[in-house]
């Protein structure tokens, strides 16, 4: 059931303990400023009844200090600069007037995602809203060595909505050594690797529905030999294996290094860990993919590339990606429709768990997160704004979807619609997925045509992490983690991208150096790890 908006009167007072409460605990500052509290501004009759009865109801309570947040995430700049300034103008406002904060956001590109946010960090920038996420941005590894501020005593007071609301459950997968360094959404978070492509290209050539690797072997090798002014696929790196390869297999992946590629894996039919390189499909798959390389299903240059092979699709420059995520992105679909449909583009999508029964899906609660900087000037205040935001289902579809009436529309459903939008008002000048929650959650009007039964596929597979909050402890073996690291990157990559002249004198190659590296002392320390962990969670 959907939980009611609670932009009223009753929850607006109990708000406003809860912030006069934060005040009183920041007051001594606030009294020994030589300059008074900057008083949050009048909100608007009209759309703000229930803080205007706050400001009338507590007139003459201390007000908070007006602080300016300082929030990092990964995400591209703005498609229109203009509409992202008017944006964030309204939404600075808004909190202006209810936390009297504003936020300075830092867009970050996430074609070379893992630098730009190591480098963030190592900046020394005082970040009082991070994004941060277990495998992708090193949640537990950064946390570990103190990059994040510690939120335990802070949460109960400055955040009592999300402390209350999210399971216990869900704040121990978000905790490292023992402590919450990082606030997760409240929403269960999947995704499903899929194989994007052009379905009207399919059609045009009367080729076998999508629906195993042979088969995308098979459309690939017909766009080679019959569009050649586009490309069969354009994903950067050796990203081709990264997505596709652990769901062709029966594991979970253990640590992810990047890019869903993994130095070691769990099997759960027999609860052994794996070395990636030495598992069987490892190999096989290296066939495939220098067989793939060889006919030019990619670029040769492809280790050099930072293109998200999915832009290339929706651009037109390649007609497939191995780099697309359902149920994320499915408004891709719609967006191909809306703006090459007088063309005849459509696209088609293949999950490729649904081509190996013995694959498994897992969902995360804690896949997207908001960390403080260790540094952080604001973080009773940071929190308090998370807090707000999930207590408010206005400010939240403003978060999430943009500016009514230019980002979106409303059917009469209350479904949200982007068809009719000028061209480039797609909205994404906010990182929603950090915010995410299915009770706000809404349905939306550009969703593929087979959403639903998408849904139930990933519904019917998914199954819960057990690896979620685990935290593999390297400080006995960094040293040698770092050289698998090297020796991942120098050949590791030229073989899983298939740019080699033998795949197995190049595999032989990787393999003792890997052995050289440390490999097999590193998987008996992770394998304890993992026992343990196993172990404790029974």
């Amino acid at each position: 059931m959907k939980r009611k908006s609670i932009w009223k009167k009753s929850a607006s007072r109990k708000m406003t303990a809860v912030l006069l409460g934060a005040a009183m605990l920041l007051g001594c500052a606030a009294c020994s400023s030589e300059k008074a509290a900057e008083p949050a501004e009048s909100p608007q009759a009209d759309t703000k009844e229930a803080a205007s009865t706050e400001n009338t109801d507590n007139a003459g309570e201390q007000a908070l200090d007006y602080v300016e947040l300082q929030m990092y995430a990964i995400a591209d700049a703005p498609n229109n600069t203009d509409l992202a300034k008017q944006y964030w103008e309204q939404l600075n406002t808004r909190l202006k007037e209810e936390l009297n904060c504003t936020i300075n956001y830092t867009y970050a590109a996430g074609n070379d995602y893992k630098n730009n946010y190591a480098l963030a960090i190592a900046s020394g920038e005082k970040y009082d809203l991070m994004q941060a996420a277990p495998g992708w941005l090193d949640y537990q590894t950064y946390a570990a060595k103190n990059a994040f501020m510690p939120l335990d005593d802070l949460l109960p007071q400055y955040a009592p909505y999300l402390w209350e609301n999210i399971p216990e459950t869900t704040w121990e997968a978000a905790s490292v050594n023992g402590k919450i360094y990082a606030v997760p959404n409240m929403e269960t978070g999947v995704t499903a690797c899929t194989f994007v492509y052009r379905e009207d290209l399919r059609k045009k050539y009367d080729l076998p529905e999508i629906d195993s690797m042979d088969a995308i072997e098979t459309y690939l090798q017909c766009i080679k030999d019959n569009e050649p002014g586009m490309l069969p696929s354009d994903d950067y790196q050796c990203q081709v294996y990264g997505t596709s390869w652990i769901y062709n297999t029966p594991y979970i992946g253990i640590d992810e290094i990047h890019d869903r590629i993994f130095n070691f894996v769990y099997d759960p039919r027999n609860g052994e860990v794996l070395s990636v390189i030495e598992t069987p499909e490892y190999k096989d798959y290296m066939y495939k993919m220098k067989d793939w390389a060889d006919r030019g299903f990619w670029s040769s240059s492809v280790l050099s590339s930072t293109n998200w092979g999915v832009m290339q699709v929706l651009n037109g420059a390649a007609a497939a990606s191995f780099n697309e995520q359902l149920p994320g992105y499915n408004f891709h679909a719609a967006q191909v429709e809306k703006e090459h449909g007088d063309e005849g583009w459509e696209l088609g999508f293949y999950m490729y768990f649904e081509g190996n029964p013995d694959s498994v899906l897992t969902g995360s609660t804690t896949s997207n997160m908001t960390a403080v900087a260790a540094n952080a000037q604001n973080p009773e205040r940071a929190l308090m704004v998370l807090d707000y935001i999930q207590q408010h289902e206005d400010l939240w579809d403003f978060l999430t979807y943009g500016i009514e009436g230019t980002n979106y529309n409303l059917t009469p459903e209350g479904n949200i619609d982007t068809t009719t939008i000028e061209d480039g008002a797609a909205f994404n000048y906010f990182p929603s997925n950090m915010i995410a929650n299915e009770n706000f959650k809404k349905r939306k009007g550009d969703e593929w045509k087979e959403y639903d039964t998408m849904m139930e596929k990933i519904n019917n597979k998914l199954v819960p992490d057990i690896f979620e909050g685990f935290v593999l402890d390297k400080s006995s073996f960094e040293t040698e983690y770092t050289a698998l690291y090297n020796v991942q990157s120098e050949y590791g990559y030229p073989l899983q991208a298939g740019l080699v002249n033998d795949v197995d004198a190049a595999y032989e190659k990787y393999l003792s150096a890997a052995k050289a590296a440390g490999l097999d002392m590193v998987k008996e320390e992770v394998t304890k790890q993992v026992n343990a962990w196993l172990e404790s969670k029974k």
